[in-house]
């Protein structure tokens, strides 16, 4: 909210402001901003920075395919791993799970309590 109030207030502060310059102010700016839009060495450094911005687009275009694609491969490998791995942790699970009373398949835990220990 207050950023819509200060953009308002800014907007008609520019709006005022303008209003009191006229007309004549307006054209003033204008022509200046055509002259130096028509200057050969404004045109040419405008290409220059026009080239080198795609050149820049390119090089982040192939960069970001490059990041992606590898980023797809990876990916790829660990959703590959992961099924692997619930693949056969079913198998494994048989044989390690603890059987319907408790106890681990091939023998008990010993317990550690009341060997006498005073210790918390």
């Amino acid at each position: 909210m207050k950023l819509k109030s200060a953009l308002l207030a800014g907007l008609a502060a520019g709006y005022v402001l303008g209003a009191k310059a006229g007309r004549e102010r307006y054209e003033q700016i204008r022509a200046a901003a055509r002259r130096v839009g028509d200057n050969p060495g404004v045109q040419r450094l405008s290409r220059e920075v026009t080239k080198t911005v795609a050149v820049g687009k390119e090089r982040v275009t192939e960069v970001a395919s490059r990041g992606a694609e590898q980023a797809s491969n990876n990916l790829a490998g660990q959703v590959g791993k992961a099924r692997e791995f619930v693949a056969t942790k079913g198998t494994k699970d048989e044989e390690s799970t603890p059987s319907e009373s408790g106890k681990v398949s091939g023998g008990s835990v010993p317990s550690t309590r009341g060997s006498g220990d005073t210790k918390p």
